[in-house]
């Protein structure tokens, strides 16, 4: 069985080197530029660098962050010579969560380990595939799976799975989150989230507040996995991961000692176990001792610790709920203490003879790795000769090196002389000489394509006028979608798959199927917004149904809102230019959209974190542009409903009322076992003087989503945009609420 590795945090030096003495067998951390974690204490390119080596020299691998959402000028203007120095220095992998990174990182530095980040919501064996595919070496999965799933995922699919066992948890699929960007213009993508999930929030049903006092529904207690090793190991995962980038090195270190030992023992468990054929490895020969526990919770935890969603289950006993913060005693525990500074196991040989020049040899223990160098000429004795003591006493002063003599030999001719000066300059340079030998290994020197031969993309426009008669619609609801067939403007319509149970899905398909076709509409399928095991599997069992409407031309394709959906789409034999791009599968720059056309995606909607100026510079071909709709500020796999009043399996929208009185409406989608968070008020790009700038992009296609609106509320939406837009007469009452114009203006850092 491979040894799994444990990857564990670093947000300094001093934490870097602790962690690695702590048992660590990787490290991930972030640089000055591109990481998820943009206002912590990140690494300068020097301590890059030597952090690079250190890990190297000590057997270890270090992880860079390169997960975050890049703009045009980052990644054609910066990324390449941010990411050179250490490419060549011999790092070992970057973790990835934009598509044009990723794609722009395999081309121009080949042999750089790609890792999909948490951040991609990769949480299924299909968006599992679908990267592997792509050229990911890993993909580090959404912290909601269970053991169960992933070693569905191990079983089907060889590529290296990543999981996270200890730390903080979002309240929302990572990478899907929009709270923080949309409110402040903090953007989770962009490593700017200002954690708005950890503030306090009353619950109403619109009619009556649900909750008493001062509630934190949003805020996850802190995962600790510490009993579940065996059943990890087990499944096949590969790198367990340690959160924690902006804790101290006192948290790092002694999280990382404490699941080191107890990997250790997992480890020479499945050792024993397959050693004797006879013995059945039973998980109750497999516990925590009730100090180290207590040494977990003393290093730090919020509200206690929870499995997480591990064990497959979810619910109240997950959230903090009454304290969201994060609590640390100084722990006294021995286990949890600062550590030392590493080094490398050497073995030297020296040789002194009269008349030549001293010499000495040194083997690096780990490598095999030999060298000898030669110094000054050791000369007869005068007075008192040299003794071996006295070689040997200076030859092992290395100081702040990164070696140790575990074995040196001294050989002496009698009644020789040799200065001290002479011992130190061959152990100095012996020991640079060997440094400088081993880390050659990893060096990467002339391997990266050359600067000067970076290819721009093709960045094809759409220059045409925008055709306001050829609107977009994605509909939650049958009523919606009603209002919305009966328009002429509206061409195309998405129905909400996540809004109807499995008993019910095939019948409502096809009722919107043959209204959509009555009313001259082309219809998509809208998948979900969280694609899981269990919904693929009940979408399998429907495909039937699916597939012979498509087959009728009744449905035109499908809208993904993830690479789960897209990797099953594909197994199911759905061709790419059928498949539509939801917003959540990015598109920042004219790189990521180029990674998703040569896929053979041909519609994609575009980021809703970009401004015009920006929208203004990414390839329009294709291109869908949202006009309205409450942005799905969270999709979690918690459930407001189930948490504050128990699970009724009874769809509703609930409020979560802010600390300005902003109500946002969550929708329990119960098919999907998923909750959605929406925008108080919607964005609207309809109006005189924002409507200019619409045209100034040139998208595709228009589009207008409607979710939290009952029937009246999406007629007048439309009234008003029949009369701002298309300078229609009508009686019909118009849209009249507040609405906001979302990062259309402003963007995001």
């Amino acid at each position: 069985m491979k040894k799994m590795e444990l990857l564990a945090p670093a947000g300094s030096l001093e934490t870097l080197k602790a962690v690695c003495a702590a048992g660590a067998d990787a490290v991930y951390l972030g640089g000055e530029l591109f990481g998820a974690r943009a206002y912590a204490k990140n690494f300068t390119q020097e301590e890059l660098l030597y952090a690079i080596d250190y890990v190297h020299l000590h057997g270890k691998k270090l992880h860079l962050t390169v997960n975050t959402l890049l703009k045009n000028r980052e990644l054609e203007e910066q990324l390449y010579d941010y990411l050179l120095p250490y490419y060549e220095q011999g790092l070992d992998a970057v973790i990835v969560q934009d598509a044009g990174v990723f794609a722009f990182v395999k081309k121009h530095f080949p042999g750089l380990e790609l890792h999909a980040s948490t951040q991609m919501t990769i949480s299924g064996m299909d968006g599992a595939a679908f990267w592997k595919k792509a050229g990911a070496d890993r993909v580090v999965l959404a912290r909601e799976l269970s053991i169960e799933e992933i070693r569905q995922i191990h079983q089907k699919l060889d590529v290296e799975l990543e999981c996270f066992v200890h730390g903080a948890l979002c309240y929302c699929y990572s990478g899907q989150c929009l709270f923080s960007s949309m409110l402040g213009g903090r953007s989770g993508n962009r490593g700017r989230c200002a954690q708005p999930c950890r503030l306090p929030y009353s619950v109403t049903n619109k009619s009556t507040i649900l909750t008493k006092g001062e509630l934190y529904p949003l805020s996850p207690r802190d995962l600790c996995a510490i009993d579940l090793l065996p059943e990890l190991m087990q499944a096949g995962v590969s790198s367990l991961k340690i959160e924690g980038r902006m804790k101290q090195t006192q948290y790092a270190a002694g999280v990382t000692r404490i699941y080191r030992k107890y990997l250790d023992i997992c480890e020479a468990m499945a050792g024993e176990s397959e050693s004797d054929s006879g013995r059945n490895e039973k998980k109750e020969d497999y516990a925590v001792a009730e100090k180290d526990r207590n040494a977990l919770l003393e290093l730090g935890n919020r509200s206690g610790f929870t499995n997480g969603y591990l064990r497959g289950e979810k619910g109240r006993e997950m959230m903090s709920l009454r304290s969201p913060k994060h609590t640390a005693i100084q722990p006294e525990n021995e286990a949890t203490g600062a550590s030392e500074h590493m080094k490398r196991s050497i073995i030297g040989v020296c040789s002194c003879v009269t008349g030549s020049p001293v010499s000495l040899t040194v083997t690096d223990v780990r490598s095999g790795l030999m060298l000898t160098v030669y110094g000054g000429e050791v000369q007869p004795a005068k007075n008192a000769p040299v003794q071996a003591s006295d070689v040997e006493k200076v030859l092992r002063q290395t100081g702040d090196t990164d070696f140790e003599f575990t074995a040196l030999q001294t050989d002496l001719d009698k009644n020789c002389f040799l200065p001290k000066q002479f011992l130190k300059a061959v152990r100095r340079e012996a020991l640079e000489n060997l440094k400088e030998r081993i880390l050659f290994a990893y060096r990467r020197y002339g391997h990266a394509l050359a600067k000067e031969d970076i290819c721009m993309p093709a960045s094809l426009q759409y220059t045409a006028p925008i055709e306001k008669k050829r609107i977009f619609a994605v509909c939650d609801t049958p009523q919606q979608l009603s209002v919305c067939a009966a328009k002429d403007y509206i061409e195309t319509i998405a129905l909400q798959m996540q809004s109807f149970e499995p008993e019910n899905l095939c019948k409502a398909i096809k009722q919107a199927a043959f209204l959509c076709a009555d009313a001259d509409k082309k219809m998509l399928l809208a998948m979900p917004a969280a694609f899981r095991a269990q919904t693929a599997a009940c979408y399998e069992e429907q495909w039937s149904c699916i597939q012979k409407l498509q087959e009728e031309g009744k449905i035109e394709g499908f809208l993904a809102k993830n690479y789960d959906s897209l990797g099953f789409l594909d197994r199911m034999g759905v061709s790419a230019d059928h498949v539509w791009l939801d917003s959540q599968l990015y598109t920042f720059s004219s790189r990521a959209a180029c990674f998703f056309r040569e896929q053979g995606y041909q519609n994609r909607t575009l980021p809703l974190e970009l401004n015009a100026r920006e929208l203004r510079r990414i390839p329009k071909d294709g291109s869908i542009l949202v006009i309205y709709g409450h942005t799905p500020f969270m999709v979690s796999n918690q459930c407001i409903n189930k948490n504050i009043s128990g699970c009724d399996r009874a769809e509703k929208t609930l409020e979560l009322i802010d600390r300005y009185g902003k109500h946002l409406p969550v929708k329990n989608y119960c098919s999907i076992c998923t909750n959605i968070i929406y925008n108080a008020m919607p964005t609207m790009l309809f109006s005189d003087r924002t409507w200019t700038d619409v045209e100034a992009i040139h998208p595709r296609m228009l589009r207008m989503d409607f979710s939290v609106e009952n029937e009246a509320e999406t007629a007048a939406v439309l009234a008003l945009y029949e009369k701002q837009v298309l300078g229609r007469k009508t009686d019909e009452p118009l849209f009249s609420g507040e609405f906001t114009k979302g990062h259309f203006a402003r963007g995001v850092e």
